[in-house]
């Protein structure tokens, strides 16, 4: 009897630790208005979607529509409007819109403003941009998500930017030529040091001790070689009509995007 009683009495304790955990799961949202994917490609955004927000404890928007609103990007009023109000709490979010041909990724809430700054929004809209001009609506969805977990994984791994080498084979690969460029010019330095120690014996000799005297007939000029410098012409910059525009967002949130 005293068992039983004692565990009744510690219930209330048991339910008071498991709520929090339970109330911190992220959730998905995806919503194909415009219909911009297939069956089979939601389910696999979905899918992937839901495992950055187990993995992270977030809340994942995607939205496609093809609303006439009155701002100049339709996809960033729309994306702000419904994740804001569905997830007041934070959320990352990517959204198209067609009836201005907009797109726009945004994130919201503390702790998602604090992982992903303007600079991460940015690359993911650039990202997302590359696939929208062809016509790939489901590779720029599907790009976003990649990108997402990857500044996820980065920022939650506890090494920072360190955390690159092991996630992204581009930050590898750079890491391995840096250091064997790094290898080289410190074996060249050595063997400088050691050169410079280094003396020849030398003999002089006079120039009667020539059979005869040299004399300079001819003065003939050839080229030996000839050099070209090329100077790299910077691409220009896209404006708000085609393309990756930059960011911004309303208050509150941090996002990116333009028009395709």
């Amino acid at each position: 009897m005293k068992k039983t009683l004692g565990i009744l009495l510690l219930m209330p304790l048991l339910l008071l630790l498991i709520a929090p955990i339970q109330a911190k799961a992220g959730q998905v949202l995806i919503i194909d208005e415009y219909g911009l994917f297939t069956e089979s490609e939601r389910e696999k955004l979905e899918d992937k979607a839901q495992k950055i927000s187990d993995d992270f404890d977030t809340n994942v928007v995607i939205l496609t529509s093809g609303a006439s609103l009155t701002s100049n990007n339709y996809a960033r009023d729309a994306i702000e409007s419904l994740g804001s109000s569905r997830f007041p709490e934070g959320y990352i979010g990517y959204a198209i819109d067609m009836a201005d041909r907009s797109y726009w990724v945004d994130a919201y809430g503390d702790r998602e403003r604090e992982i992903f700054k303007q600079s991460d929004t940015d690359s993911l809209s650039e990202n997302a941009y590359s696939y929208l001009r062809e016509g790939e609506y489901y590779d720029s969805a599907n790009s976003f998500l990649n990108g997402v977990n990857k500044r996820f994984r980065i920022a939650t791994s506890g090494f920072g930017n360190l955390s690159k080498l092991w996630i992204e084979p581009g930050a590898t690969a750079l890491a391995v030529g840096g250091g064997t460029v790094l290898a080289l010019v410190v074996a060249g330095i050595a063997t400088g040091i050691k050169a410079g120690k280094h003396r020849d014996k030398t003999i002089k000799v006079d120039a009667g001790q020539y059979g005869r005297n040299f004399n300079l007939s001819q003065n003939r000029d050839r080229l030996v070689r000839t050099y070209q410098t090329r100077v790299k012409v910077p691409e220009p910059s896209h404006s708000s009509g085609g393309g990756f525009s930059g960011g911004g967002g309303s208050a509150g949130h941090t996002g990116s995007g333009g028009h395709f």
